[in-house]
Order: structure tokens, then C-alpha cells, then sequence
């Protein structure tokens, strides 16, 4: 399958379903039975850092960065409905 063509089945797929995937597997959580970014401290201290979330999904990892002092935030997706969600719920 080209490149292409499974990028936007990818982007369709998330469109259609980013409402049930809402805030799921979002820092500080790295996925079920991980230890959480509490435990592991992989980020460091991310006070008055730059972030690039490089699929962002709904925006709760940018969110949790921000919390955290992150100082600029970034957040690409192929999902036009991903990003629609995470700039609502980084805009409150």
C-alpha cells in the first residue's frame, strides 16, 4: 500500500473515532501497566522549555506539559478532529 494512501486512511480512522480516545494514554500515563512520567522522570525538569508533541491526539499531553511549566507548546496530528480537540482543550 503507498504511503499516501495509508496516511489518509489513518487520518479518516482518527476523525471518525478521537471522541472515544479522549484524554487516553496522555502523560503523565505512558499506556496500561507502565510506570506513569511520575515515576520514571524521563521529561527532566520542562519548565520554560519549547514542546513539539509529534501526535498530539487530543491535546492531554501538551496539557500535562503545560502544567509543568512548559513554556511554549506545539502539537501536530494528522487528525483534523484531533486538533480541533486539543486546541479546545487547550484554550480554557
Amino acid at each position: 500500500m503507498e504511503v499516501a494512501k495509508m496516511l489518509n486512511m489513518n487520518k479518516e480512522g482518527w476523525d471518525k473515532s478521537a471522541e472515544r480516545f479522549f484524554g487516553r494514554t496522555a502523560l503523565p500515563e505512558y499506556g496500561p501497566f507502565a510506570l506513569s512520567e511520575n515515576d520514571l522522570n524521563l521529561f527532566d525538569d520542562i519548565s520554560d522549555k519549547r514542546v513539539l508533541d509529534i501526535g498530539c491526539g487530543s491535546g492531554h499531553s501538551l496539557e500535562y506539559m503545560a502544567n509543568k511549566g512548559a513554556k511554549e507548546l506545539w502539537g501536530l496530528d494528522l487528525s483534523t478532529k484531533q486538533i480541533e480537540t486539543a486546541t479546545h482543550l487547550l484554550s480554557n
